[in-house]
């Protein structure tokens, strides 16, 4: 849920800013693949190359859906900020990056910041 709550204040705070689709959609992925490849005990972990029905097993339903959700407010919000109507080429283009972006990369960042305590007080 922290994540969630984070990426809306991200967006929040891009809208207002008015930054560019670009620095709006990078700055938010460097931020959190820095942190997943800085805390992950092993490079496989960084960027899934386990089965998806592993990490699914490892990360679970709820987890799985924030972070999707997450990032689809992202791509949403960077796309708002410079809107202009995507082509259908465009379109697909965006969507299958969107997929990669999240099975190899962005999958399984609630779980390395659980794991390691990033945001807890303990």
């Amino acid at each position: 849920m922290p994540l969630l709550l984070f990426t809306i204040v991200y967006c929040v705070i891009t809208q207002l800013l008015n930054i560019s689709y670009g620095p709006a959609l990078g700055i938010y992925l460097i931020f959190f693949g820095f942190i997943k490849g800085n805390f992950s005990d092993k490079f496989h972990d960084f960027l899934n190359y386990e089965p998806s029905k592993i990490i699914y097993k490892k990360i679970g339903f709820k987890d799985s859906l924030i972070e999707l959700l997450s990032l689809a407010l992202v791509f949403i919000n960077s796309y708002l900020i410079d809107y202009e109507p995507f082509s259908i080429f465009e379109f697909v283009y965006i969507f299958v990056i969107f997929i990669i972006v999240y099975r190899f990369a962005f999958w399984g960042i609630t779980r390395t910041i659980r794991e390691k305590r990033i945001f807890s007080s303990n």
